[in-house]
C-alpha cells in the first residue's frame, strides 16, 4: 500500500510575508494606474492621498506585527483598538478620496480596487460582525464614485475584501493555534518536572524509612547483644585478650548507629535544600514566560508533602498566566518572618476584570488549608494579580 502523502502546508510565517508582498504589490500597481489616468493639475493631490494611503498600511502593518510579537504570538480581537481604527479608515478615506481627485474612469476601477482592498485583511483586529460590517460599508462608498457599473464594482470589491480577510484571519488563527501548542507543550513539561520530582521525593523518603526500619533495627538488635556479651564475660572475668575487642565492636556498632541516624538526617533535609532547584526546573519549562525569583535565604521548605504542593500551585499559576493573562513577566517571590513562610505570586501585567475564585482557585485554597495555611487572590495598588501563601514554618 503506497504511503499517504499529506499535501504540502506553507508556514504561516512564510504565508504572512507572502500576503504582505502581494498587498505591497497590489498597491504599488494601484498607484502607478491611477496616478497614470490623473490629469496633471491634480497629482501633486493625487500623491499626497497615495502617500497617506501607503503610509496608513505600513502603520496597520507594523501594529499587527507588533501585536504579535508583545504578546508572544497571541492575537486579541480588541473592538476598541482606536489605532487600527483610526488608519483602516485613513486608509480607506484617501482611497475613495483619490477616486475623484485623479478622476479615475470606471475602466480602471478594477486597478484601483487593488488600492482599496488592501487593508482588509487587517481588519482581523475586530470582530467579524464588525469586520465584515465596516469592510460592506467601504465596498458601497467605492462603487458610488462610480457613475458605470456600480454593482458589478461593488459586487468585485466585496469578494475580494472577503477573499484577503479570509487569508488574513487563516493567518491569525494558525498562529493562535501554535501558540496553543507551546503552551500545552510548556504544561506537559511542567507537569513531567513536578511527577519527576515527586518521584525524587517518594525515592528519598523510602530510603529514609529502609534505612530507619531495616538497618537501624539490626544496628540496635546487635549493639545491645555486643552488650550483652561483654556483661557476660565482665561475669566470668575473662581476661583483657577477650574484654578489649568486645569494647571496640561495641564502640564500632554505637558509631554506626550514630551515622546512620546522620544518613537518616540528611535525607529528611534534603528535600529542603533540593526544593529551590525543584522550583527552578519548573520555572524553566515555562518557555513561553519570563519569571523573575527572588528567594529568601531563610525560607526551608523540608516536608516533602508540602513541597509538592507548593510546586503543584506554581504550575497551576504559570498555567494560568499562560493561558488567560496578556503579560508575560511573573515575580514569584519568598519571605521569612515571625516563624511564618510567604509566598507570594504575581503576574506582572495590569488585570482589569475581577478575581474569579472558581474550581482552581478553590482547589488551592482547599491544599493550602489542609497545611494548616492561608490563601488569598488579590490585587495590587498597581493592578497586578497575586496569589499569597503563608505557611507555618513548622508545617513546612
Amino acid at each position: 500500500m503506497d504511503p499517504v502523502s499529506l499535501p504540502l502546508r506553507i508556514p504561516y510565517i512564510l504565508r504572512a510575508g507572502i500576503i504582505i508582498s502581494l498587498g505591497i504589490g497590489a498597491w504599488a500597481i494601484a498607484a502607478l494606474m491611477v496616478l497614470d489616468a490623473c490629469p496633471p493639475e491634480q497629482r501633486p493631490w493625487a500623491l499626497g492621498l497615495v502617500a497617506m494611503t501607503a503610509f496608513s498600511f505600513c502603520s496597520l502593518a507594523f501594529l499587527g506585527t507588533r501585536e504579535l510579537l508583545v504578546n508572544s504570538l497571541a492575537w486579541r480581537v480588541d473592538d476598541r483598538d482606536w489605532r487600527f481604527w483610526l488608519f483602516l479608515s485613513l486608509s480607506h478615506a484617501c482611497s475613495i478620496l483619490l477616486v475623484g481627485v485623479a478622476e479615475v474612469p470606471a475602466s480602471h476601477a478594477p486597478y484601483m480596487l487593488l488600492m482599496v482592498v488592501n487593508s482588509a485583511s487587517l481588519a482581523v483586529r475586530f470582530n467579524p460582525r464588525y469586520a465584515l460590517s465596516f469592510n460592506t460599508l467601504v465596498a458601497v462608498l467605492f462603487a458610488l464614485q462610480f457613475e458605470e457599473s456600480q454593482w458589478l464594482i461593488l459586487a468585485l470589491c466585496i469578494v475580494m475584501q472577503l477573499v484577503l480577510w479570509s487569508f488574513g484571519l487563516s493567518i491569525v488563527v494558525e498562529v493562535s493555534e501554535v501558540r496553543r501548542l507551546r503552551v500545552m507543550g510548556d504544561e506537559l513539561r511542567m507537569a513531567q518536572a513536578q511527577i519527576a520530582e515527586s518521584e525524587r521525593m517518594l525515592e528519598r523518603r523510602n530510603i529514609r524509612h529502609n534505612l530507619h526500619d531495616n538497618m537501624g533495627h539490626e544496628l540496635a538488635t546487635l549493639h545491645m547483644n555486643l552488650q550483652i556479651v561483654e556483661q557476660q564475660a565482665a561475669r566470668l572475668e575473662l581476661d583483657e585478650d577477650v574484654m578489649a575487642p568486645l569494647a571496640r565492636s561495641r564502640s564500632s556498632s554505637r558509631r554506626m548507629f550514630a551515622v546512620l541516624d546522620d544518613i537518616v538526617t540528611g535525607l529528611r533535609q534534603v528535600p529542603s535544600a533540593h526544593f529551590y532547584d525543584a522550583l527552578t526546573d519548573l520555572i524553566e519549562q515555562a518557555t513561553t514566560l519570563s519569571v523573575i525569583v527572588r528567594w529568601d535565604d531563610k525560607v526551608r521548605i523540608s516536608e516533602p508533602k508540602c513541597c509538592e504542593a507548593l510546586l503543584s500551585v506554581v504550575r497551576e499559576f504559570l498555567t494560568n498566566v499562560m493561558k488567560h493573562s496578556e503579560g508575560r513577566d511573573v515575580l514569584i517571590r519568598s519571605q521569612y518572618g515571625n516563624g511564618r513562610i510567604t509566598l507570594e505570586l504575581t503576574d506582572l501585567a495590569v488585570f482589569e476584570g475581577d478575581v474569579d475564585h472558581g474550581n482552581g482557585l478553590s482547589g488551592v485554597a482547599e491544599r493550602i488549608s489542609a497545611m494548616s495555611g492561608e490563601f488569598d487572590v488579590s490585587k495590587t495598588a498597581e493592578g497586578r494579580l497575586c496569589w499569597t501563601i503563608v505557611l507555618p514554618e513548622d508545617v513546612a
